[in-house]
């Protein structure tokens, strides 16, 4: 193609939220996504190998009796979210500017004691009060997804 001559609609679609098609599973909205060795979506789990942190989840999708890729979510890919600390972590002022790894689609912790995989996802920037009440640590995921 030449160099531009007059305007070209590009198609922008910002880089903080985008669609991913998701394997067979129940995604929550709010859940640490990753992708697996297949590409698709799935909940952020310490047990489970080979993920790559994308995001968060924008909006629950039910694909549990689909075929892997059959439905999509969209992910949030940077910003900051309240998330809740693993049980037997109760994160400190001195955590501000820790690192967390995921446990689970829920749950995050500075270490990574007890964990099978280590999953980095974010860095702590305040501690606050999750949607539910409970004490919560705010994570910023800018440059931690793919």
């Amino acid at each position: 193609m030449a160099a531009l001559s007059k305007p070209f609609e590009s198609l922008e679609r910002p880089g903080i939220v985008v669609s991913t098609k998701i394997s067979n599973v129940q995604i929550w909205k709010g859940a640490l996504l990753g992708v697996n060795a297949s590409g698709f979506a799935v909940p952020m789990a310490h047990g489970t190998a080979n993920l790559k942190f994308i995001g968060i989840a924008c909006e629950s999708v039910n694909n549990a009796a689909g075929s892997a890729g059959g439905k999509s979510v969209n992910v949030t890919k940077a910003g900051s979210f309240v998330l809740t600390p693993n049980s037997g972590y109760s994160p400190s002022q001195a955590d501000i500017g820790a690192e967390v790894y995921a446990v689970n689609d829920n749950q995050v912790q500075v270490s990574t004691t007890g964990l099978t995989s280590a999953y980095k996802i974010g860095t702590i920037a305040a501690l606050e009060t999750t949607s539910l009440g409970s004490n919560g640590v705010r994570v910023r995921i800018d440059r931690y997804t793919y």
